[in-house]
């Protein structure tokens, strides 16, 4: 009996049918597996998973566009009064309220984003950051010049996993990140009609973080039509943004914003919608106090259905760990029944079945319920 069924199992489809049987099975178990945030380990951290970030300007003209990637999650904007500051802030985020961009009422805006850990030096004569970089800039800073140069008064700790870009009303721009040699780097934006583009390798080490990429290389190339008489316009960024847009599940853009320093405006756009867009006037904002508000009432019901119903579910939430599991036994108990069937059938043993005769099944009729196993039977005897 036993080498009967060995000789069965031998078969093509059976060996098909048990890889098959196995693939599947990992193919569900793997995507149980919750995703962690990789980038925000404490409240002090600017996290971005594959924004893409940058300024440009034609003559007097000056725009600051981003795309928020991340997983999904509600995003929001809130007004920080900055206690023992003169200014205040307009911040951009998500549920956690940590500022991923923003503008004050100076005109200087940043956003960040993320890079694989790098490793600074540490400069113990200098004092400790006690908040983050980008928010102390943006209560003390008026200008790129002054955000250079108050950021060469702190030692930043030894880690750093982001770069950030600021620009100010003027339109000049820098983009801070970790240097090869653990030092800060400062990469500038070119004087006159010139642009600055921010993704997910490092600007000042090309070799550190995601190169080449393609966000970057689509950026520069519409971006470029700026030298060339193309006119500089919120569309025009609007356009950008909506190139380098990601749909994935674990990196969609959740919105974007073109800010306009000089003018004091922002334009956002929610998740992906680019067809419509709403105004924010900085002032007025600002002149209302801390208040927290979300990005999607500022849109219509309809695009705010379109833009959520679009988001592709993670592959965690796609399917639960309780149906992994089901599946599985399953495919055990298929897999053993198979066994069964080749041990048990009465045209391979040749007599009564001494285990359990009401398993054996008729050659013919096997192959009528199953003609795509296409087992493989000795000889009847």
């Amino acid at each position: 009996m036993w080498c009967a069924a060995w000789r069965s199992l031998r078969g093509r489809a059976a060996a098909t049918l048990l890889v098959a049987a196995v693939a599947v099975c990992a193919s569900l178990v793997v995507p149980g597996v919750v995703e962690e945030e990789r980038l925000c380990p404490d409240e002090t951290t600017v996290s971005a998973d594959s924004c893409t970030v940058f300024a440009v300007t034609q003559w007097d003209s000056v725009l600051v566009g981003n795309n928020e990637d991340y997983p999904y999650a509600e995003s929001f904007y809130w007004v920080d009064s900055g206690e023992g500051t003169d200014r205040d802030v307009l911040y951009f985020g998500l549920e956690d309220l940590r500022p991923r961009g923003g503008i004050n009422q100076q005109g200087l805006c940043f956003d960040a984003t993320g890079l694989p850990d790098a490793l600074l030096n540490r400069h113990w004569d200098r004092p400790s950051l006690e908040i983050h970089f980008p928010i102390l800039a943006m209560q003390y800073c008026d200008t790129v010049e002054e955000v250079i140069e108050l950021s060469q008064q702190y030692d930043w700790g030894r880690h750093m996993y982001y770069q950030v870009l600021f620009a100010d009303a003027t339109g000049d721009a820098v983009v801070i990140s970790p240097g090869h040699d653990g030092e800060l780097a400062f990469k500038r934006k070119r004087e006159g009609n010139s642009y600055l583009v921010a993704t997910n390798f490092n600007l000042s080490n090309r070799a550190h973080g995601a190169y080449p990429c393609e966000r970057y290389e689509r950026s520069v190339v519409m971006l470029e039509r700026t030298k060339t008489g193309t006119e500089l316009t919120p569309e025009l960024c609007r356009d950008v943004l909506h190139s380098v847009s990601q749909r994935e599940a674990t990196s969609f853009t959740l919105y974007s914003n073109v800010i306009d320093p000089s003018n004091g405006l922002v334009y956002l756009y929610y998740m992906r919608q680019y067809d419509e867009v709403a105004i924010l006037n900085v002032a007025d904002e600002l002149a209302k106090g801390d208040a927290v508000h979300g990005i999607r009432d500022l849109f219509s019901e309809q695009t705010v259905l379109r833009g959520e119903s679009r988001i592709p579910l993670g592959e965690d939430e796609g399917i639960p760990r309780g149906v992994t599991v089901i599946v599985v036994l399953v495919g055990a108990v298929c897999l053993v029944g198979v066994f069964c069937i080749e041990m048990c059938c009465r045209c391979v043993v040749g007599n009564e079945c001494p285990v359990a005769c009401q398993l054996c099944f008729d050659q013919r009729r096997l192959r009528r319920w199953a003609p795509s196993l296409r087992l493989r039977f000795s000889r009847s005897h």
